[in-house]
């Protein structure tokens, strides 16, 4: 028996050491997240929860966004883990696109609930930034970087739509050249999109049934927004 102990704790130890050491070293900062091939990125509008660390000893994640988030974590390969559940702190969010972002970020770590474990990590390195991606069983990503970045994705500023809630013709006010309009179910389902515009940059809703959208923006520069509607 107590040889069997000891193979246990063995077995459990190497699990743990045979991770990238980086993945504890550094504080990560979430970039972006892709879900159904749609990517999300932080709004940064009020005082959002912004370092992201692993706590080796522990076996824990501490993440959230404007809420902490709490991740008990099993290594089961050398670039793999389970989530095994976790705790929200109850912090709450301040701003409306904080706390959205934030419930894309909750719904994608409690995707291990429906089957998504486990969740694969990488770890590279681009001119001496360490970028760590985590990608679960469903495909869907959270990207991380070992420093705060500015993303051409979060450069778009400025932007208005209107009306919200909207009933027919959707209205975007920008300063930036549109080049592409794209709208989202909730799910992550491209239901509409459109690449030319006249003098007024819009989009006719009314084939769209009530409920949570989302609008990708994509300027001709390349840079991308996006927005969250709501049809009545």
């Amino acid at each position: 028996m107590k040889n069997l102990i000891l193979l246990a704790w063995v077995f459990i130890s190497t699990q743990v050491l045979a991770q990238d050491p980086q993945l504890f070293e550094d504080t990560w900062y979430l970039q972006k997240l892709t879900i159904s091939d749609m990517g999300y990125f932080p709004p940064n509008n009020s005082n959002p929860i912004t370092e992201h660390i692993f706590f080796e000893n522990d076996m824990i994640f501490e993440t959230g966004y404007c809420d902490g988030l709490v991740c008990e974590i099993i290594f089961n390969t050398d670039s793999s883990f389970n989530i095994n559940g976790f705790t929200e702190l109850g912090f709450g969010c301040n701003h409306p696109d904080d706390n959205d972002f934030h419930v894309i970020y909750f719904d994608y770590l409690e995707e291990h609930l429906d089957g998504a474990n486990p969740y694969s990590y990488e770890i590279t390195t681009d001119n001496g930034i360490r970028f760590l991606e985590f990608t679960n069983a469903n495909g869907n990503k959270a990207l991380y970087a070992n420093q705060l970045l500015n993303t051409n994705e979060q450069q778009l500023e400025n932007v208005v739509l209107y009306p919200n809630p909207v009933k027919n013709e959707l209205y975007l006010k920008t300063v930036a050249v549109i080049d592409q309009l794209k709208i989202y179910s909730i799910t992550g389902q491209l239901v509409k999109q459109q690449t030319s515009f006249t003098d007024k940059v819009s989009i006719n809703t009314e084939d769209l049934i009530a409920g949570v959208y989302f609008v990708k923006i994509t300027t001709n520069e390349g840079l991308v927004s996006t927005h969250k509607i709501i049809k009545e």
